[in-house]
């Protein structure tokens, strides 16, 4: 049965033309912050679940509510995809073919994925901030369309182009596998920099969630209070630092990202 979704409000489903986004967790925890403070801002409310003999056995509970670890939540025109947990690399295809599947049968226009990917280890254009985005926050955009009609839309978002690169885990099989389908994908990499030293990087977070609206203008998400959060954790963090310094081998281990190389 693999994994699949189905869906528990058929009137809010996506309707056609709308937009499919999937946020699960990576470098900086970045698109999971962003889903969850997508869904906040919108008040999306839950309208699928993912399910099958291959989802992990597991429970999240929230404000109450019991959840799959994947769930969809949506309105017309917009659902969000949503996971606080690491896919295991077995399951990324199976996933990923779940949400195109699921995007296909409802005609979507577009699959947007969100990344957090560590800062690129090279100087150069790679580590200029983007038009409309703070220093240090860089975003790329690599699709699974190549035409200049959709190259021209996505420069809507501001990101850079990813001339080379390699792309893992659930995003890289979303854009493989929307190769030979009628559904394009498009992925947004936001550079995290909280996220080198184990915490979650609400900044990057914000920066996905700009870079969405240059694209998608109609969401219009105000993400002063993400920035003003991440202010706010960072100095209680700094504060933590220094009343108890700790040897780097005592720090929070480095997060698993196997997104991007290049």
């Amino acid at each position: 049965m693999g994994v699949v979704w189905r869906t528990l409000e058929p009137a809010a489903a996506v309707e056609p033309g709308g937009i499919v986004l999937s946020t699960f967790p990576s470098a900086g925890l970045a698109a999971t912050i962003a889903g969850h403070y997508i869904v906040k801002a919108l008040n999306l409310p839950r309208i699928a679940i993912f399910e099958g003999s291959d989802a992990p056995p597991l429970a999240v509970v929230q404000d109450g509510q019991v959840n799959p670890p994947i769930r969809v939540y949506g309105r017309p025109g917009l659902v969000v995809v949503l996971s606080e947990l690491p896919l295991p690399a077995e399951l990324a295809n199976d996933v990923a073919r779940a949400i195109l599947d699921g995007a296909e049968a409802r005609k979507a226009r577009l699959v947007i994925s969100l990344e957090g990917v560590m800062p690129h280890p090279s100087g150069g254009p790679e580590g200029e901030p983007v038009a409309g985005a703070p220093a240090g926050e860089t975003v790329w955009v690599a699709a699974s369309r190549s035409d200049p009609m959709f190259a021209s839309q996505l420069e809507r978002s501001g990101a850079r182009q990813l001339e080379d690169g390699v792309i893992g885990g659930l995003s890289g099989a979303l854009l493989v596998g929307a190769i030979p389908r009628t559904t394009p994908v498009a992925v947004l990499l936001v550079s995290t920099q909280a996220a080198a030293e184990g915490f979650p990087d609400h900044r990057a977070g914000a920066s996905l969630i700009e870079a969405l609206d240059r694209f998608l203008p109609e969401l219009k998400i105000d993400t002063g209070p993400l920035r003003t959060q991440a202010e706010i954790i960072e100095k209680a963090l700094r504060a933590a630092m220094r009343a108890h310094p700790k040897k780097p081998s005592e720090l929070p281990p480095e997060p698993a990202n196997p997104t991007i190389y290049g």
